[in-house]
């Protein structure tokens, strides 16, 4: 072993503290950044392998009543140019599930489905699939939140089931009970699973079933605007085919399928910025102590240079013990992570979310990032400060002048009228001033992380709350096609006509029709003959009369069955049936102009105050390949008495606070803007800052309707939504969404309880980052002063009286220091969140309430007050020899 190998172990005895300060920093770091990003990873794979390995649906459609094999038939063929597609029965019914012991009274809605085998196939968690009209398989989530287990026994509509299996599906990985619901709910809904008898038995229990057909085209790589197109496509033959269809849901646009891995890609960005900004403080601990380490060691260096050592041979001997510590700490952080870190962070998924038994993924990605990439920097940079270092003689190394100095500076001269702690201390702090200022810049980077951790419960709460208020109405409702609430009682009772005979199937009406016509046609007959009767009496003539009267008679008989059927399938006599039928032949509904009439009547004072709107839903690349913003376009009443202050109208666009302060567009810039159902673009220009309106969490864009229905080519009179402050009844046929200030208070509560679940954990990192930090930091004063410090031990000044002079003033520094970077970690922090949350719908700004900057002042002097009891310590060691050791 050569004599510079023999050095290593007594190096890193003498320099244990800073050795294990900078393996626990890289360690700890590694291991939670690690486990995080590789379970969130894995989360990623699992969630795009499930399309194929469970046969995820393309969309779904559903219809009023069963479809015909010939109705599917044409929707089929309508799919017939993009190469075909494949519909497959899907029903479900929303059951009230309650235990059968115990319940506490709580309606909670279990959507139930017959056994899938072909498309939304069931992953089963525990347990097995439903085999007797008695069993039911639930969902996992569901299950959880609500003390269930296999083998319990509940009520579907009244009717007893025992538990046989815990599962998860895959069209239901988030638990939306309706689409167009903001956030999911998995306390009181869930999914479920029988058999086709039991779901029989269902509905006789009085289960109403929904009659959905999920589909997979051929080609499952469709561009989405050919989906849309054929899905589109595939809806109009089914109401040609006289189905009425419900709804219609594009897979993409299927919260309960996307909603968990958007999520997962959102936090993944956080963590990602959240490991830069380690990785950038970790650089900066390796600048500090590789400096350290060369004044400290100046003497030595310039020994074994002027003893014939080659500077390549200090240079390796000086990286060994860095580089080992750093090579081992990122090891082992990535092996703690995987083995320990990766549970916990994939506890925070499957806590919110339905997803298949958790399974690691192994990321090479994640490995550079979390591993290579720090042992790499703490390698290089300290390579690069002994090559930065290497370039001086021998004697300046002896005469510790590697950083830089030359010679013995004089000293600055200060008041005599000062006392001698605080000439002192002022002398303390000129003579480390560049430690200090190091240390100020450290300090400001673990203020900048603990302050991330602290700062992101109320940044979401405060989004919340603008959430909250962004909201201009009471109510905000979206319909699927214009409804108008102005009528008179006569027309509401032709649009209630017409919607009630809609409600029935639509065989039926047909029937009825086709048996009106046929006895039209007979009637038209008999005329005939009974004028060729008069014209020519003959007993022929006479004969084909009465045989047409009679088959006037039949088909009366026959219309009257039709109508007697329809009239049964409506809950009415035939007479009524007729009053139906007669009512709705008033409605010319061949005129695309007319708009349906509201059939309740709201009154005039809820009429009066609601007012019409328009929105539809375009998209914008942001860039960087940070996705697409999803952003509504609104078209409202110029002199609107909801959106107040508004400046539109004479094709004037208005653009939402918070997308000009989260993309910062320019004035005059033109703005393209597309619709992925369409495949068309969209320009608008940004004027200036006359149109610009709402708050920063505004993320629409405003005109007038006018110019909304030009835009996209709509009717003039086409709008699909109101606002109002009371509450309206809708026909539910023509009924989408109604948008409430509950509402949005849950999307941000939705924000802050999956945000919490993680404010601990990242608060604890910071913590301990701050303290490794500090301590590392902080040392380096220490040790930069240890002659002086042996000195004054010479002079008889005891280990307490010592710490009381350099303690005092390192922590005078720290106190300083956590004020005065308060101002640049908060505008580092905005930067930060801009970048983190780009890749997030909607503009989430940064808010830093003064409780959350105290708390960080607060939480950094508590840590430093420990540093300080271990560095009093460390002054205690300081030995008298260290006095008489030559300097030059």
């Amino acid at each position: 072993m050569t004599p510079l190998a023999k050095r290593l172990p007594r190096e890193l005895r003498r320099n244990i503290g800073k050795y294990l300060g900078i393996f626990l920093l890289m360690c700890g770091s590694i291991a939670l950044t690690s486990g995080f990003l590789l379970a969130a990873y894995s989360i990623g794979c699992l969630i795009d392998d499930m399309r194929d390995a469970y046969t995820i649906e393309d969309g779904r459609v559903t219809t009023s009543f069963e479809a015909t094999k010939d109705q599917l038939k044409a929707a089929e063929d309508a799919a017939g140019d993009v190469g075909g597609v494949t519909f497959y029965k899907n029903f479900s019914i929303d059951a009230i599930i309650k235990k059968t012991a115990g319940d506490d009274g709580t309606k909670r809605t279990l959507r139930t489905y017959a056994h899938r085998t072909k498309v939304d196939i069931a992953s089963y968690c525990e347990g097995r699939q439903p085999k007797t009209d008695d069993e039911v398989a639930i969902d996992r989530v569901f299950a959880t939140n609500n003390d269930l287990a296999i083998g319990d026994k509940v009520e579907l509509e009244g009717r007893t089931y025992i538990i046989c299996g815990i599962m998860t599906q895959p069209d239901s990985q988030a638990l939306f009970l309706n689409n167009s619901d903001f956030t999911v709910n998995t306390i009181t809904y869930g999914v479920a699973e029988v058999t086709d008898a039991g779901f029989a038995a269902l509905e006789d229990a009085g289960g109403a079933p929904a009659y959905t057909y999920s589909f997979t085209f051929t080609d499952r790589d469709l561009p989405t605007a050919d989906r849309i197109d054929a899905e589109q496509d595939m809806v109009e033959a089914l109401t040609d085919a006289d189905a009425r269809v419900d709804d219609l849901i594009d897979a993409d646009s299927n919260q309960g399928i996307g909603y968990a891995r958007d999520d997962v890609d959102g936090d993944s960005m956080m963590w990602m910025t959240l490991l830069d900004i380690i990785i950038v403080i970790m650089a900066f601990v390796f600048v500090v102590l590789t400096d350290a380490t060369i004044e400290e060691e100046s003497a030595i260096i310039g020994t074994l240079l002027a003893s014939g050592y080659r500077r390549r041979e200090i240079v390796l001997h000086y990286l060994t013990l860095p580089a080992i510590v750093g090579v081992v700490a990122a090891l082992l952080g990535t092996a703690l992570g995987v083995a320990f870190f990766t549970e916990p962070m994939r506890g925070l998924y499957y806590g919110s979310y339905s997803l298949p038994p958790f399974q690691v993924y192994w990321s090479w990605e994640i490995f550079v990032k979390c591993a290579v990439v720090p042992a790499a920097a703490l390698i290089l940079i300290t390579l690069v400060g002994l090559l930065r270092k290497m370039g001086k003689t021998p004697l300046q190394f002896l005469r510790h002048e590697a950083s830089g100095k030359s010679g013995t500076k004089r000293g600055l001269q200060l008041p005599e009228r000062m006392g001698f702690v605080s000439r002192f201390r002022l002398r303390v702090f000129l003579r480390n001033l560049g430690n200090f200022a190091t240390l100020f810049v450290g300090i400001a980077f673990g203020s900048l992380l603990l302050l991330f951790g602290l700062a992101i419960l109320p940044t979401m709460t405060h989004y919340a709350d603008n959430l909250e208020t962004s909201l201009v109405a009471e109510h905000q409702y979206t319909l699927k096609a214009p409804l108008e609430l102005e009528g008179t009682t006569e027309e509401r009772e032709q649009w209630s006509a017409l919607e009630r005979l809609q409600s029935v199937d639509g065989a039926l009406l047909s029937a009825a029709q086709d048996a009106d016509d046929e006895l039209d046609d007979a009637a038209d007959a008999a005329q005939t003959a009974a004028d060729a009767a008069t014209a020519s009496p003959s007993a022929e003539s006479l004969t084909a009369a009465q045989d047409a009267l009679a088959k006037v008679q039949d088909k009366k008989d026959a219309l009257y069955a039709r109508l007697d059927d329809l009239a049964d399938a409506l809950g009415c006599n035939r007479d009524e049936a007729i009053d139906l039928i007669d009512k709705a032949s008033k409605i010319d509904t061949d005129n695309d102009d007319i708009h349906p009439v509201n059939t309740t009547d709201n009154g005039a004072g809820a009429i009066a105050q609601a007012e019409k709107y328009a929105v539809y839903q375009l998209q914008y690349d942001r860039g960087d390949g940070n996705g697409e913003e999803t952003i509504s376009v609104y078209g409202i009443s110029s002199d609107s008495r909801y959106w107040k202050g508004l400046n539109i109208g004479d094709g004037r666009v208005v653009f939402g606070g918070g997308l000009l302060d989260k993309f910062g567009w320019s004035e005059g810039q033109k703005v393209t803007l597309s619709d992925k159902y369409e495949g068309e673009h969209y320009s608008l220009e940004y004027a200036g800052k006359d149109c610009v309106w709402g708050s920063k969490s505004d993320m629409n864009i405003y005109m007038s309707i006018d110019d909304f229905n030009e835009l996209f080519g709509n009717d003039a009179a086409y709008f699909n939504g109101y606002v109002s402050d009371e509450k309206l009844d809708l026909d539910a046929r023509y009924f989408a969404g109604d948008t409430t200030p509950d509402d949005m208070r849950a999307v941000g509560d939705q924000f802050i309880g999956m945000m919490s679940k993680m404010i601990g954990m990242m608060i604890g990192l910071a913590v301990f980052i701050f303290l490794l930090f500090m301590y590392l930091l902080t040392k380096a004063v220490i040790d930069h002063s240890a002659r002086s410090i042996s000195y004054m031990k010479v002079f008889g000044y005891r280990d307490s009286e010592i710490s009381h002079l350099y303690i005092r003033s390192i922590t005078l520094c720290v106190a300083v220091s956590l004020v005065l970077s308060l101002p640049v970690i908060i505008g580092s922090l905005t930067a930060i969140f801009r970048s983190m949350l780009l890749a997030y719908n909607g503009n989430i700004e940064i808010y830093v309430p003064a409780w959350s900057m105290a708390a960080c002042v607060g939480i950094g002097f508590a840590t430093y007050l420990v540093v300080a009891l271990l560095h009093t310590r460390s002054i205690k060691r300081v030995s008298l020899a260290e006095a008489l050791k030559v300097q030059e």
